[in-house]
């Protein structure tokens, strides 16, 4: 019973042992990578690929000290799905990996298949590539690139323009200081109004009020 219950530990041990063995046989650090493709793969899915796995190994940090190899990645036939296809896209991914003095240290080579229509398809290729890359050779997280990093930064600079150009006429105003007062010129009618003028209170009521009587040899105030 007893060796019963050490078996299974022993057996859990050894495979921990044969793919830490297999891992460290393949895991590298890889400090420089560089990605072509033949004339069957779009550009957009070689320079998609190649600045995502760039980023990846740049983001990859290893706890110990391992070989420093360069990796070269070769794209070929590329495959567009067309009519009931439509959508499921392919190609072929040959991974090289040299050492110190450009040796061959180790290669690979695989088939990975995305799923997108449109304009989108070399993207989703794209990040499909540097995915299978990057969790075959340990690598950091791949980050997709997103469907409006371009378009956001294109209308950012056609917007530019616009904004210099409404800003200059703001800037010349406010150089010149405030505008000047309007001259406003009476039309004819206005001319031959007669201004109404008001008598001041004091006047007003001083021909109202009757003088007061003075009593004189010939005047009476009877």
């Amino acid at each position: 019973m007893l060796m019963t219950f050490l078996r299974v530990p022993l057996v859990a041990l050894a495979m921990a042992a044969m793919c830490l063995a297999a891992q460290a046989g393949t895991l590298k650090d890889i400090r420089k990578v560089s990605v072509a493709g033949d004339g069957s793969v779009s550009k957009d899915v070689v320079a998609l690929t190649g600045q995502q796995l760039k980023r990846s190994a740049r983001s990859t940090r290893r706890p110990v000290a391992l070989p420093k190899v360069a990796m070269e990645v070769h794209l070929a036939n590329e495959i567009r799905g067309a009519g009931a296809q439509a959508g499921r896209n392919s190609a072929e991914v040959t991974v090289l990996l040299r050492g110190g003095s450009g040796a061959p240290v180790e290669s690979q080579r695989f088939t990975v298949n995305s799923f997108m229509t449109g304009k989108a398809a070399d993207r989703a290729l794209a990040n499909a590539i540097s995915q299978r890359i990057a969790v075959t050779y340990s690598l950091a997280p791949v980050r997709a690139v997103s469907a409006g990093s371009r378009g956001s930064a294109k209308a950012y600079r056609k917007q530019q323009p616009a904004a210099r150009q409404k800003t200059a006429p703001q800037a010349a105003e406010q150089a010149s200081g405030p505008a000047a007062d309007p001259v406003i010129i009476p039309s004819e009618a206005a001319l031959t109004v007669k201004p109404r003028v008001r008598k001041p209170k004091t006047e007003a009521s001083a021909a109202k009020t009757p003088a007061p009587c003075v009593v004189t040899a010939t005047t009476s105030c009877n």
